[in-house]
């Protein structure tokens, strides 16, 4: 039997009502009042012109008003956009005009700050505040019950905003039957069950926040646990109050909490846990047996897009450290004349899947090029073991990946650094680093006759772009290496040729 998004929850809610849905400190946020609260919130989208079909954005934090609102939008029938919180106005701006949103569910401090722009966008006709008088009135003077919009399953259900697999910002537009079917694959693999509670460390307008923190518990009715702000003292108390059963991130976190002192973890009850589900980055085997003999958890990895939400996945009971598991897709491993190669040998991953994406939004010539007689050309150089196990080897072009999982395009922020009056040339690369994965760095050589120092260059950056792209690392050098063909050679910079 398939099932919409929309119908998942209902389904879950009618089941086990009073089962904890959400939890955020004290907090905590059961089935049903999940299932009314977004019925309140569905209804009054509706009222407020929504049909099926439209876009509504969701700008916000990690609370539970963020889950209601996500369900409230797809009741309702539209779709979910999903922002960042840590981007710029400008980011926001452009993505909020190029979604055609229409609301923004948001709270006060970000509408605030995007004050100065959201009149300027002609498709958005509403911005709601969660948390304000006014939104709450609203949602008291709405039905508490379903309202009648009859959801397909090839229907839109999500844009994500990314920059994909062509290194250009895009929204990666995902139906119902995308997600659910994806979610049929991986939750009985993960052997999820009521009983088990999640603890996510994902923000949850990426991937691996919203499929596997949020919709991944619902399906099973499980509980999900919101933990804001990440440190080790943060989740081990974390853990043993809520009893987690699964904790959810990149190979960053998980790294940080192989360095935990074992005398401070034997000061905490983590019987509760049984795994670890990572994605986003390039793992360490390393860290990974250190992770599960440290921790007594199983240490799952999935190797996904955003465009075809997984293609691999080591599960609880198939799963070899140092690669991200077997094929859940259909994978072909390609050299660059299209031919498959053998195993054990590097190729492009080549994929399809129920769960890929529908399109890139208004982007078919981009969608052209990366979907190809229906098989998902992932720019992913990958390589098949003779066990059928798949490793992660790089990416083809030269977006950046650091082991907390976003892709930075280095282009966007070489051009930010070429706006400082005092740089001539730049590089900025993803340095290779076994523990912390790719290290974005930049590479600068100042102009004849002018000066700066590394702190001005930073401050620069951070007025002008969003926190994770600013360079990490950055190097004043007399000149940049080149390839024979005069470009800048990045994989000399990056380290790669190194290895």
């Amino acid at each position: 039997m398939t099932m919409n998004i929309k119908q998942m929850l209902e389904i879950t809610a009618g089941e086990m009502p009073e089962n904890t849905a959400v939890v955020l400190g004290a907090q905590r946020v059961s089935y049903r009042e999940l299932d009314e609260a977004s019925n309140r919130l569905a209804n009054a989208l509706v009222d407020l012109g929504v049909k099926k079909g439209d876009h509504v954005a969701i700008l916000m934090s990690r609370i539970p008003d963020w889950v209601i609102s996500y369900f409230g939008i797809v009741k309702a029938g539209a779709a979910g956009v999903l922002l960042d919180t840590r981007a710029k106005v400008p980011e926001l701006e452009l993505q909020l005009r190029e979604s055609d949103s229409m609301i923004l569910i948001t709270e006060e401090r970000f509408s605030l700050t995007l004050s100065p722009v959201l009149p300027s966008i002609a498709a958005l006709e509403h911005v709601l505040e969660v948390g304000t008088d006014a939104y709450r009135e609203m949602l008291a003077r709405s039905s508490p019950t379903s309202p009648s919009v009859d959801i397909d399953d090839e229907d839109e259900a999500v844009i994500f905003y990314t920059l994909g697999v062509l290194g250009k910002q895009k929204g990666i537009v995902h139906t119902h039957a995308s997600l659910t079917s994806v979610l049929s694959a991986v939750v009985p693999r993960m052997e999820l069950e009521k009983e088990d509670v999640v603890l996510g460390l994902v923000p949850f307008h990426y991937l691996l926040g919203f499929g596997i923190t949020v919709l991944m518990p619902i399906m099973k009715g499980a509980t999900m646990v919101i933990l804001p702000h990440f440190s080790s003292k943060n989740l081990l108390e974390t853990v043993e109050r809520e009893k987690a059963t699964m904790l959810i991130g990149v190979p960053a976190s998980f790294n940080a909490l192989t360095r935990i002192e074992e005398e401070v973890i034997r000061g905490y009850d983590l019987s509760s846990l049984r795994a670890t589900l990572s994605a986003g980055a390039k793992s360490s085997a390393y860290f990974f047996e250190m992770l599960e003999n440290k921790f007594h958890v199983t240490a799952c990895e999935i190797y996904g897009l955003t465009e075809l939400l997984a293609v691999t996945l080591g599960d609880i009971s198939n799963h070899k450290l140092g690669t991200a598991g077997r094929p859940l897709a259909e994978l072909r491993v390609l050299d660059k004349e299209g031919r498959e190669v053998p195993r054990g040998q590097v190729g492009e991953a080549v994929a399809r899947a129920p769960w890929m994406m529908k399109e890139y939004y208004k982007e078919p010539e981009l969608t052209a090029r990366v979907i190809r007689d229906g098989w998902f050309y992932t720019g992913d150089l990958v390589r098949i073991d003779d066990d059928g196990y798949v490793e992660y080897v790089e990416k083809m072009s030269s977006i950046i990946v650091p082991s907390g999982g976003v892709k930075i395009l280095p282009e966007a922020v070489e051009e930010v650094l070429l706006g400082h009056p005092a740089v001539a040339e730049t590089a900025y690369v993803g340095v290779v680093d076994d523990y912390k994965g790719q290290i974005p760095t930049a590479y600068i050589v100042i102009r004849d006759g002018q000066s700066t120092t590394v702190d001005e260059i930073r401050d620069f950056c951070r007025q002008r772009m969003a926190e994770y792209k600013v360079p990490k690392q950055i190097n004043i050098v007399d000149s940049l290496p080149r390839t024979p063909s005069g470009q800048i050679d990045r994989r000399l910079l990056s380290g790669i040729d190194a290895r």
